[in-house]
């Protein structure tokens, strides 16, 4: 493939660059050909994380070590517990259902209402989607996490 161009002898173009060495397979190929969606997922899956109380997985550098040793952030199960403790509609739901009807907000480490979607009869301000919750499974020698109530 030859490319003819006007362009000064030190610039670097990425993105011909990349276009020039990505290698498409027939299998992309044939996907993009018959327009099917590459990047698009429906219906939308939310990984729930499952751990015991004051088990879950804390990343820190030294400069926040010690903030993160006593104040871990929110897991999508710690904040779970906390919104069925605040909101009664979060208190009917099982932990899988919570992305049906609240969104996991990564900045801030809660579940908020959805803002859209259908509304859930008898249950003002209440939406529900098709999104799914997906738990990551847990080995049944793992007791106490396999057998857990409260998921």
């Amino acid at each position: 493939m030859a490319v003819f161009g006007i362009a000064s002898e030190n610039a670097n173009d990425e993105i011909s660059n990349f276009q020039m060495g990505r290698y498409v397979s027939t299998n992309e190929a044939l996907w993009r050909l018959l327009s099917f969606q590459i990047h698009e997922r429906y219906p939308t899956v939310v990984h729930l994380a499952v751990h015991l109380e004051n088990g879950q997985r804390v990343y820190f550098t030294e400069a926040n070590a010690a903030q993160r040793a006593e104040r871990p952030p929110s897991t999508t199960l710690t904040s779970f517990f906390a919104m069925c403790e605040a909101d009664p509609f979060a208190a009917t739901l099982m932990y899988v259902e919570m992305p049906k009807y609240y969104t996991w907000n990564q900045s801030t480490k809660k579940f908020q209402r959805r803002k859209q979607g259908t509304p859930v009869p008898d249950w003002p301000q209440v939406f529900s989607t098709d999104a799914l919750g997906r738990m990551y499974t847990v080995h049944p020698r793992n007791d106490e996490c396999f057998i857990c109530d409260c998921c």
